[in-house]
Parts: C-alpha cells; structure tokens; sequence
C-alpha cells in the first residue's frame, strides 16, 4: 500500500470512529449495546490502521488514557455514556 492510500485509510477509518462515537452518545435504550460495541469495534480499527492511538485520541478529542482503557478493555465505551440511565448498572 503506497503512503498515500495509507494515510487515506488512516483518515477514513478515523471518521469512521468519529461517525460510531457520535451514534453511540446518542443512542437509545434500544439500540445502546450495539451502538457502543460498534464505536469500541471502530476505534481498534482506527489505531490498527497505523494511525497510532495518539493521533487517535488527539482526532476524536479522547485522552490517550481513555482510548487505552477503552481499548483493552478495562473500562467498557457503555459506562461512559452521557445518559447515566443508559450506564450499566
């Protein structure tokens, strides 16, 4: 893959993140498992795209911190959500 399409995957699959975040924070009751398992799904995608997960968190405005956490799995994407009724309890 020459470094152009690289970094246009970089670029899409970053978006791609951006687009889950947005649907999962306003997801529903009904649609809260799926909204937040795909935004956990896009944002490995992200960092395995060789974007890196600094650039990662700095793109989508997530502490680097955050995003590891997230990312091994050690705080679920669902306990963040805005909506406290739609946090696990």
């Amino acid at each position: 893959m020459s470094p152009a399409n690289a970094l246009e995957r970089q670029r899409v699959t970053i978006r791609a993140a951006q687009a889950r975040l947005a649907a999962f924070i306003a997801s529903t009751a009904a649609d809260v498992e799926d909204a937040a398992r795909d935004a956990e799904a896009a944002l490995r995608t992200a960092v395995s795209s060789g974007a890196g997960l600094e650039r990662v968190s700095a793109e989508l405005e997530l502490s680097p911190r955050a995003l590891r956490a997230i990312l091994e799995g050690s705080v679920r994407l669902r306990s963040l959500h805005p909506d406290d009724r739609l946090r696990p309890v």
